[in-house]
């Protein structure tokens, strides 16, 4: 899977999660700043992505994510280990 596609995935999720236009999320957005997630959007998108690629999610890792870029390079990480 490449990291495009991994990217646009993510961003239908996350969209879905957050209730936004997918069109506002770039690989860039800051996802708690610009997005105004908390912190239980971010473990709710980091659960989603664990089920959508079946990963384990390692939640302290995940706590550091600010942008879906950041999201997209730990499951790019997590699809090439596992």
């Amino acid at each position: 899977m490449t990291e495009d596609e991994i990217f646009h995935q993510l961003r239908g999720l996350c969209a879905e999660i957050l209730a936004v236009d997918p069109a506002l999320i770039t690989p860039e957005t800051d996802l708690r700043e610009e997005l105004e997630a908390d912190s239980l959007d971010m473990a709710e998108l980091a659960v989603a992505s664990g089920d959508r690629f079946d990963l384990l999610v390692d939640f302290d890792l995940a706590q550091h994510v600010r942008t879906l870029a950041d999201v997209t390079t730990l499951v790019r990480a997590g699809v090439r280990a596992g």
